[in-house]
């Protein structure tokens, strides 16, 4: 029994083995050969901007329609254009570097006419959020504890894809998510005090409104990133034909592939098909 219990993990482990071998040798060659790959990029239709107190997920939605988003440090000075046209940029800049053909809305004929393998991600959703949140300090002496909150700022750009490949009526379209932040950054340390108190003396790093249009060009380099891993690991679970356990990275700078426990993007649904 214990002969046959090794047979079975050897061959298990066996067929691991080459499943890894296989689809990191299909996620090299795509890298190596699918040059130009043509995708389709539609810019999203505006910029929503939404400001809450506290981050909106810990609050009902319609309670944000009672906040004044006047009280916001950024929203209402940011020049909505600028901030979608830094993040256009980025993203075409990279996807440049990537060797993919990106299509925009101005070349939809040219782009539909093609008859080799192509991808859509449209834009469907943007929205720059502004809320605020307690970031804690924590310092020791012997057995006292002492704890420091703080507020900051925090920037996030969420981003809602609608993702489809051309000429294949089988495909579902997926919906794709993502989103990047930033924030002012505190740092600080505990100073005793003559009469004994201990007090945090935070050194602050605000953020200013150059932040909010770096946010957008990051925003867009990472997405570009991401929308050529997206289509990696479709191709290479279409060419292995099944699922397999993991995802694959391509990091530019390095010329490396890796394996990955998390997708790209967050899918947030993919449409049943109708059997």
């Amino acid at each position: 029994m214990r002969f046959f219990r090794y047979i079975v993990f050897a061959f298990t482990a066996a067929l691991l083995l080459q499943a890894c071998t296989t689809s990191l040798y299909l996620a090299n060659r795509f890298v190596v050969q699918e040059t130009e790959i043509p995708v389709l990029i539609i810019p999203p239709p505006e910029l929503m901007l939404t400001y809450s107190q506290v981050h909106p997920d810990s609050i009902p939605s319609d309670s944000l329609l009672q906040i004044d988003p006047r009280e916001s440090d950024f929203l209402t000075v940011i020049d909505d254009s600028v901030f979608v046209q830094h993040f256009m940029n980025s993203l075409r800049n990279r996807l440049d570097l990537l060797y993919v053909n990106h299509y925009g809305p101005d070349e939809l004929d040219e782009f539909f006419e093609l008859e080799q393998p192509a991808y859509i991600f449209i834009i469907a959703q943007m929205e720059l959020v502004e809320f605020r949140e307690i970031e804690y300090f924590e310092g020791r002496s012997g057995s006292d504890r002492y704890i420091a909150r703080e507020e900051i700022r925090v920037l996030e750009n969420n981003i809602w894809f609608e993702f489809m490949k051309l000429h294949d009526p089988d495909f579902d379209m997926q919906v794709l998510f993502n989103v990047h932040a930033t924030s002012d950054y505190v740092d600080g340390r505990f100073l005793r005090l003559s009469d004994g108190n201990v007090v945090f003396d935070p050194e602050r790093y605000p953020l200013n409104i150059s932040d909010v249009y770096d946010l957008a060009w990051y925003s867009g380099e990472v997405n570009a990133d991401k929308i050529f891993n997206h289509i990696l690991n479709q191709h290479v679970k279409r060419e292995y034909g099944r699922d397999i356990p993991y995802y694959f990275r391509y990091d530019m700078e390095s010329h490396s592939i890796f394996e990955v426990d998390e997708p790209p993007f967050i899918m947030i649904t993919t449409p049943a098909r109708d059997d």
